[in-house]
């Protein structure tokens, strides 16, 4: 039977003769499953949680461990031993490092090219943060970590003793035998020659800490712990709309509530001029005016500038100094401050000077950062300044910008040009990307909370986004947004005291395979000609990365194929050095392993739906962003790749005619047609919105999203109010995502979210629901942690024509009783203006996403979905 944990209600198809199971020896019957649409209350859903627990796996700090004597690498205790250490174990565990095959197909040649599985590894480095870890740290002082000379990789549990040459270690990726330092061959004799997991943590777990001292690059400052400013627009146009009081209101609630920051923090305020404000003794600040705007500096030594929030004084002295600015931001504001009441001189030219002003606050910020260390700018803003954004490529020799070798400062590559042919003249950069390289270069992320209904936003988002920074834009601000953004703030400031800065990342691939794609809201290193290696200022434990990955086919050989095969397993490895949150320079690296296979049985066996999902969303996001990619719509991407990875399936894996009513497929693919209707419907709702500005910031948000976070967004989770919560468990059972079953439902309120938001929905009159509601919202943001950003709570637009008219409706517009469809991208049908004009269309599309299996505007529900797909593949079986 199929695990109904993993991949649904449905029993799996018993249409397998006697004879093809002989022949299929490797292949259990269990492994083929059918997904009839003739029966939706049986269809396939997900029934794990939405932690991260449920989707990755189990996480304990300890375990035991049994090693061989004879060799650094010995597998530890058995996987389905009940005591087994996720997070401590030869590869590295789910939540840091997650591949979509685990195993690849090399050879035969033919069918390892023709294989439509993409094998993508989805990087989330920091998922247990970066200040308290649970990872092991290898003491190696002031020494560099022991590394293959030739592929530069780093020990890991999957070095192997060599076998030719006594004292030295094979290399897992490159097959190189390298020396082993006389140090590292004492501490392994000692312990009988076997790995020691508390001298040595890198030969047993594939995931582990180094102590980076003989890494730190020399141009970097430190080391020191990082530290966050705050700069808010005090501007007229800032103070009328209350925005600037609402800030101030708002950093001093998310200041004021637990598990707050342990750094130093300092504010600034700009308008015609810079304001710092420097602690002085008495617990009070003064005010420094920075009014040059031609050639900003500092005014005062940056080291005097921050108030240690940890420390009950300081907290004190900075919540005081918030009150007061509250106060002195108003309307109501004195004459002489330039703000509200009758009209004010202008001294500094505000009208002429404000895009200038903007620059100078966003230079001197990260400038002061710089100097301290690193950290976070925290930007408040309203005006757009004209003059931000770049409007054209990077310069060639940007550190970041990915043309190739060539293009790199550090490498630089002398052009074999002929002396009569003039070189092009390089253009300037702009001023975002020349902040964009300081911040990458000094460890500083840029965040921004906007409040403008006008004017080019992403200007204000283009820093954030490639900085690793965090974007709350408020386009329709009122004061009463305070505590909604008071909420916000908080949750960043909880992401900064778990993040790591200063990162440069690099993904090793061994001997078979190769790097393809970064896919990431930051572009990959100019050095990197695969995009394997990326800087980014900042990240936080939300935040992921996808590389693409391609199998080196090998050719066909004269030889016996099992005599030429000397490879039985290929490794890829992430290295990143960092800088924690104590001012540590460490080198995290994360490896994990895959096996090397000759059957295309095997590979559809060893798929693990959630990476693949995360991969081809995220593909989906990018080709969205910036549709030059691909001549091809992103909805109708993922339908055609669903149809060639269910078809080879098809093709390739089964030898019996299979029932016509159902669709056949394996076990791991069984929640495929699904996931895919669900993102064509969710890529719709960010896609189809005519704010440009709210699509651009969900889509950069998906290409950070953690693989537990986009398994909710594929498939919303409605909870029944009052709900059943069984003993153990932190939520209550959940419903079917479909509409019916909460328009006509039996319990009296429903809770629905999707990791971007929570609706809530009423059907009678019972205020106390409401509370629950209130409730559960806060148990969901506490299990869904680590999460992109602070999920607030709706409610649920009205919905849409009752499930009968609707089905009347489609009955007479199909004799059938269902859509017939004749192109590849179905749209359904749409119904009578009449039965809905109660609801917006902007409304309409969200209940879509969020009712993945009922008939939305855009697609059709889920049991026509799965009909559709059995025609298509019927088709194509047919032509080939």
């Amino acid at each position: 039977m199929v695990s109904r944990e993993t991949s649904g209600y449905q029993r799996p198809s018993r249409g397998t003769s006697s004879t093809s199971v002989r022949k299929q020896r490797r292949a259990e019957p269990e492994s083929f499953c059918s997904i009839d649409a003739g029966q939706a209350d049986k269809l396939p859903r997900p029934c794990m949680g939405i932690d991260a627990e449920a989707v990755y796996g189990a996480i304990e700090e300890e375990g035991p461990v049994d090693f061989s004597p004879t060799s650094p690498s010995k597998t530890p205790t058995s996987p389905t031993s009940p005591e087994r250490s996720v997070a401590r174990e030869q590869n590295a565990a789910r939540q840091f490092l997650w591949t979509s095959l685990d195993a690849v197909m090399l050879r035969p040649a033919e069918t390892a090219s023709n294989l439509p599985v993409p094998l993508a590894a989805v990087l989330t480095p920091f998922a247990d943060t970066a200040d308290f870890t649970s990872l092991p740290l290898s003491d190696i002082g002031s020494d560099e970590p022991l590394r293959c000379p030739r592929c530069r990789c780093y020990a890991n549990p999957h070095f192997k003793w060599s076998a030719r040459e006594n004292r030295k270690f094979t290399c897992n990726m490159c097959s190189h035998s390298l020396d082993v330092p006389q140090k590292f061959l004492e501490d392994m004799e000692r312990n009988g020659q076997c790995a020691d997991a508390d001298t040595h943590p890198e030969l047993v777990y594939g995931s582990v800490d180094f102590t980076a001292g003989a890494l730190i690059e020399p141009d970097l400052p430190g080391p020191f712990v990082p530290s966050v400013c705050f700069a808010i627009e005090t501007s007229p146009d800032a103070i009328s709309s209350g925005f600037t009081k609402a800030a101030l209101e708002a950093l001093e609630k998310a200041l004021q509530a637990p598990h707050t920051l342990e750094r130093d923090v300092y504010l600034v305020t700009f308008d015609e001029a810079v304001t710092f404000y420097v602690p002085i003794s008495h617990g009070r600040f003064r005010a420094v005016v920075m009014p040059d705007m031609e050639e900003p500096f500092v005014p005062v030594s940056p080291e005097s500038l921050g108030v240690h929030v940890a420390d009950p004084d300081g907290k004190e002295m900075f919540l005081e100094l918030l009150s007061t600015l509250q106060e002195e931001f108003t309307d109501e504001a004195s004459p002489q401050c330039g703000y509200g009441g009758e009209e004010s001189p202008d001294p500094f030219h505000l009208g002429e000077c404000q895009d200038l002003t903007s620059s100078t606050v966003l230079r001197t910020g990260v400038q002061t950062l710089a100097a301290l260390g690193g950290g976070d700018l925290v930007l408040f803003q309203v005006s757009v300044p004209s003059t931000w954004g770049p409007e054209e490529a990077p310069e060639d020799d940007d550190v970041l910008s990915p043309k190739g070798p060539s293009s790199s400062p550090k490498t630089p590559k002398t052009p074999k040009t002929p002396i009569n042919i003039t070189p092009l003249k390089k253009r300037k950069r702009s001023f975002l990307e020349e902040m964009h390289r300081s911040c990458c270069r000094t460890g500083v992320a840029v965040s921004a909370v906007t409040a403008t209904s006008d004017g080019d936003v992403s200007r204000l988002h283009w820093l954030p986004w490639r900085t690793g920074g965090d974007v709350l834009h408020m386009p329709s601000f009122t004061p009463t947004a305070t505590q909604s953004m008071s909420s916000h703030l908080q949750h960043w400031l909880q992401k900064m005291q778990a993040s790591a800065y200063n990162c440069v990342v690099k993904l090793r691939c061994s001997k078979g395979l190769s790097c393809k794609a970064l896919l990431a809201p930051w572009p990959a290193a100019a050095s990197s000609e695969d995009q394997s290696a990326f800087e980014v200022p900042r990240l936080s434990p939300d935040m992921s990365v996808t590389f693409s990955l391609l199998p080196e086919v090998e050719p066909d050989s004269d030889e016996d194929y099992p005599r030429s095969r000397d490879r039985k397993t290929l490794a890829v490895q992430a290295a990143i050095l960092y800088t924690n949150c104590k001012g540590e320079r460490l080198l995290r690296t994360h490896t994990r392993s895959l096996t090397v296979i000759s059957s295309a049985r095997q590979i559809f066996g060893s798929i693990n739906i959630a990476p693949l999902m995360a991969f081809l969303l995220k593909q989906a996001a990018m080709i969205a962003l910036d549709p030059a990619q691909n001549a091809k719509l992103p909805r109708d991407m993922l339908l055609e790749s669903c149809l060639q990875i269910l078809a080879s399936f098809r093709r390739r894996c089964l030898d019996y005619n299979s029932a016509k009513k159902a669709m056949v497929t394996s076990r791991q693919l069984l929640l495929l047609p699904l996931y895919v209707l669900s993102a064509r419907k969710l890529l719709y709702s960010l896609v189809g919105s005519k704010d440009g500005k709210a699509q651009t910031e969900a889509l950069q948000r998906i290409l950070r999203m953690p693989v537990h976070n986009i398994m909710l967004a594929l498939y919303p989770r409605v909870y029944p109010l009052p709900g059943n919560t069984p003993e153990g468990v932190d939520l209550p059972r959940h419903c079917p995502a479909a509409e019916e079953q909460v328009s006509r439902g039996p319990a009296p309120a429903y809770l629905v979210t999707n990791g971007f938001g929570m609706w809530y929905h009423q059907s009678g009159d019972r205020p106390e629901l409401r509370e629950a509601a209130g409730e559960l919202a806060e148990r969901i943001r506490e299990v869904l942690q680590p999460v992109s950003d602070w999920i607030p709570l709706f409610d649920l637009p009205r919905l849409s024509v009752p499930l009968k008219t609707e089905e009347k409706i489609m009955q007479e517009a199909t004799p059938s009783g269902r859509p017939r469809y004749g192109s590849r991208t179905p749209h359904i049908a749409a119904v009578a203006k009449s039965s809905s004009e109660h609801i917006s269309w902007p409304e309409k599309v969200l209940l879509s996403s969020l009712f993945v299996e009922g008939t939305g505007v855009t697609e059709m529900s889920y049991s026509d979905w799965v009909l559709f797909l059995q025609e298509q593949l019927a088709l194509r079986l047919s032509e080939s």
